[in-house]
């Protein structure tokens, strides 16, 4: 079996749980939504983007976005019909909080590279490809 390739999130949900009304939490059953497929929702009908921009967005094929977004449709329908809590957690993905690149400078031997941004690695933590020096200075 292949692994799951990581989708692309661009923020986390703000709420990640959900109940009836009037039930206490420990009375309800719960289904779990992923967050890829939170975000599927939230690309999809909230900023109304056709599967094919969605899709890139989320960093997947188009017949992989259809798919999780069917089985989001589908857990939230039996959560709301069968009145069970729904809790946003888990899934394979990573938080996309910028675009583009960042550009760094070695302070040691001079070598200029690009890190993608959103890679949650710290410019004063990265060594040089070149030397392995340290001395990482953002150059843009």
């Amino acid at each position: 079996m292949r692994p799951i390739k990581e989708r692309h999130i661009e923020k986390m949900p703000p709420v990640t749980l959900f109940k009836p009304a009037g039930v206490p939490l420990f009375a309800v059953d719960e289904m779990v939504i992923t967050v890829e497929e939170m975000e599927a929702i939230r690309l999809a009908d909230v900023e109304e983007l056709d599967q094919g921009p969605a899709s890139l967005r989320m960093g997947i094929s188009r017949p992989t976005f259809h798919r999780i977004l069917t089985k989001a449709h589908t857990k939230i329908a039996q959560a709301l019909w069968q009145g069970k809590s729904l809790r946003v957690e888990g899934g394979t993905f990573r938080v996309k909080c910028c675009e583009g690149d960042r550009e760094f400078r070695c302070g040691a031997c001079g070598h200029i590279w690009t890190v993608s941004k959103g890679t949650g690695e710290r410019g004063c933590q990265m060594h040089c490809p070149v030397c392995g020096a340290q001395e990482a200075v953002r150059s843009k």
